[in-house]
């Protein structure tokens, strides 16, 4: 019984110091700041008011080419978005961002989103990052957005309720998105309206979006004609299956049994 009672308590010691240790490892990993998210910072303006300026007269002018008839263009840097985020997003919409979260930024290169932002809270202080990739689809103005690699610092964590506030999010704001439940990570598909009652001409077509070297630009046409001569430029994503909510594994299982699986991803 003595030596039963021994080796219990060896087994309770063992295993609290081997869970001691992976929360101290899982905290150390959750303090990892990702590279990109230094960059960010260090390559912020100098001068943040400037930035600002040049980015509403983008925005400004972007609405005014869109609202006649015709081609548009326009371009955005990732050093513009993270001063607004920086000196704006705070003082327009305060509430926007979730409790404890703080000092958003992103890069924009080889195709892809780095966003990232600071979250803290009693028990943690880390950086929660991931990405973003997008690219047209055959249907007008549905746009694939594919979101990976979600992590607090270095740790990685699941993207179900992450992606389940994406669709509460867009439904406060009447915008359609829907699930691409064929692929091994969900792809949103998010419907761009191409027509409003506040757009001067009608329908308003996006035919390109680039992320590149950090520039996100965008490209289209309006006009009667804009849906008939819908051609996508860049990368195509196939539309395979979309159905509406977020995908368990097992729904994807299920998927996978009775469906060839689309060999197309968001490139």
């Amino acid at each position: 019984m003595k030596r039963w009672l021994i080796s219990l308590a060896s087994l309770l010691v063992v295993g609290s110091i081997v869970s001691a240790a992976a929360s101290w490892w899982a905290l150390q990993r959750t303090r990892v700041v990702p590279d990109f998210y230094s960059q960010a910072a260090l390559r912020m303006p100098k001068d943040l008011d400037s930035a600002i300026a040049s980015l509403e007269k983008d925005v400004v002018q972007l609405q005014g080419d869109a609202a006649r008839l015709g081609s548009w263009c326009a371009a955005f840097t990732d050093e513009q978005v993270n001063a607004w985020l920086v000196q704006q997003l705070p003082r327009e919409f305060p509430n926007l961002l979730p409790r404890g979260v703080t000092e958003p930024r992103i890069v924009i290169e080889d195709g892809r989103v780095f966003a990232a932002a600071r979250y803290k809270n009693q028990h943690i202080d880390t950086i929660v990052s991931f990405e973003v990739k997008a690219a047209l689809t055959e249907q007008a103005n549905v746009i694939a957005i594919q979101i990976t690699n979600l992590r607090a610092g270095a740790l990685p964590l699941p993207l179900s309720r992450f992606l389940r506030g994406i669709s509460a999010e867009a439904a406060k704001s009447n915008m359609e998105v829907r699930w691409d439940m064929d692929q091994s990570e969900p792809i949103a598909l998010v419907t761009v309206p191409s027509e409003h009652r506040s757009y001067k001409h009608t329908p308003v077509i996006v035919e390109s979006v680039g992320l590149s070297a950090g520039l996100l630009s965008l490209a289209g046409h309006t006009g009667a004609e804009a849906f008939e001569a819908y051609q996508p430029r860049g990368p195509i994503y196939q539309l395979a299956s979309a159905r509406v909510g977020i995908p368990s594994a097992l729904q994807r299982n299920e998927i996978r049994q009775n469906e060839t699986p689309s060999p197309h991803q968001v490139r």
